[in-house]
């Protein structure tokens, strides 16, 4: 073997160590993306249930997801006594062994430095000799304890990407008892309303304000987030570009196929982040309501979409359409999406045809019909389509992410209107939507 078959191999070792390397990388940060998505149900039940056990228990199975825990412990500080205490740990053994933990590090000052540290921290134990795991819990107003935890492997340093992940976690699960104390209270109050009603009305008010803000820092905190994944997973699509391009003639038929695995599965990232921003924004970055003439905004998605619709065949036929007091970008959005499933979804050998047509409820309300005769939507999915990621149809099947009706129905929600469909399989789809003629205000 000579010198140049000799480095054409070793050339090639490291080019596939580099794919597999990038392959991990995608995956995770593909795990990271649908942790976020989930974090949601941290949140949903809180109405029915401030047990705070239940939230502790959530966030140890997303920091199992993250680190190899061998065992996690979380203090709250007593608000009262402005002091630490044990508020839910694994088992009594490992709870006295924390307990006596927290006082050696507060005692030697790491405790109130790592207070001040919104990340991760690994520091050593002179007690126990081995390493801790900690991190601040609280939210951005307020700091109500620390995460404590010993890890299974011995690791130097936690990565940034995981790092940051693992903020959001606790950030959320300060977020989530934050919540759930605002619950509490205010359930508890409301046993005592008849009696107390101008006593606490003030309060009342107050706790919905705070809880409005809390739920509002959640939607802040999902979209900088999402920013924040987006980088590293650019340069996951950049290098695997790179290797394609610069690389090709060292690569054989299967690292050819790993790298547009990994490119494919990196845009789809890609999409399901964008797709979450844009469902923030709707209600993130809104921007005052102006009155705008529906046919215009119709004729502009038409422009835009000409070539699709060409390509397609499609015959698409507008009726008088109202002047309404809305977001007329939002409104953009709606009918682009609404426009574009109709052609995406046409029936094969059937030239698309596609109706957008109104008429007057009389009740300050007007009802706008998306019809279609393409393939159609069984309706007993009827709830399903309007959640985000709620596809109906296999990645291979059609593309998309499965977020624009989401999006659809949280724009229309929006305006104070509905958005609903009938349809039967194969027998085309009509959205109905209804939107008030002054707007959200005047119409409640």
């Amino acid at each position: 073997m000579d010198k140049t078959d000799n480095k054409r191999e070793i050339d090639q070792s490291k080019l596939n160590s580099r794919i597999k390397f990038l392959e991990r990388e995608n995956q995770w940060f593909f795990s990271a993306m649908e942790m976020i998505a989930s974090m949601g149900d941290m949140h949903r039940d809180i109405p029915s249930s401030t047990d705070p056990n239940y939230i502790f228990d959530m966030a140890r199975r997303y920091l199992n997801q993250l680190l190899d825990l061998k065992s996690l412990t979380f203090f709250l500080i007593d608000e009262n006594s402005n002091s630490f205490y044990l508020a839910n740990g694994e088992s009594e053994e490992e709870n006295g062994r924390f307990q006596v933990e927290l006082d050696n590090q507060i005692e030697n000052g790491t405790f109130a430095w790592a207070l001040k540290q919104n990340r991760p921290l690994l520091v050593e134990s002179e007690l126990f000799q081995e390493t801790l795991f900690l991190h601040v819990l609280g939210t951005r107003s307020r700091i109500k304890g620390m995460v404590m935890g010993t890890l299974n492997r011995d690791i130097q340093k936690i990565p940034p990407e995981m790092g940051h992940l693992i903020s959001i976690v606790l950030h959320n699960t300060a977020n989530a008892l934050e919540n759930g104390g605002l619950y509490k209270q205010l359930s508890e109050q409301n046993k005592n309303l008849e009696k107390k009603v101008q006593e606490r009305t003030l309060e009342l008010e107050e706790k919905a304000r705070e809880l409005k803000r809390n739920i509002q820092e959640l939607k802040d905190f999902t979209f900088i987030a999402s920013h924040d994944l987006q980088e590293p997973l650019r340069k996951v699509i950049t290098f695997g570009e790179r290797l394609r391009i610069n690389y090709d003639e060292l690569l054989d038929h299967r690292a050819k196929d790993y790298i547009k695995v990994m490119e494919k599965s990196s845009l789809r990232m890609q999409q399901l982040i964008d797709g979450l921003l844009q469902l923030s924004r709707v209600s993130t970055k809104e921007t005052p309501l102006e009155t705008i003439s529906l046919e215009n905004v119709v004729s502009e998605v038409l422009t835009d979409l000409e070539s699709k619709i060409a390509k397609a065949h499609a015959q698409v036929i507008v009726g008088d359409l109202p002047t309404l007091v809305a977001d007329a970008k939002q409104m953009r959005q709606l009918f682009s999406y609404l426009t574009n499933n109709a052609v995406k979804f046409h029936k094969e050998n059937v030239v698309p045809e596609i109706s957008i047509a109104s008429h007057d409820l009389g009740n300050g309300y007007w009802e706008i019909l998306v019809h279609d005769n393409g393939i159609g939507i069984d309706e007993k999915y009827r709830d399903r389509i309007f959640k985000p990621f709620g596809r109906l149809h296999g990645r291979t099947e059609r593309e998309g992410i499965g977020m624009g009706l989401a999006l659809c129905q949280k724009i229309v929600a929006r305006h104070g209107g509905t958005i609903t469909f009938k349809s039967k399989p194969d027998k085309g789809a009509t959205f109905i939507i209804t939107l008030p003629e002054k707007g959200p205000e005047k119409a409640s």
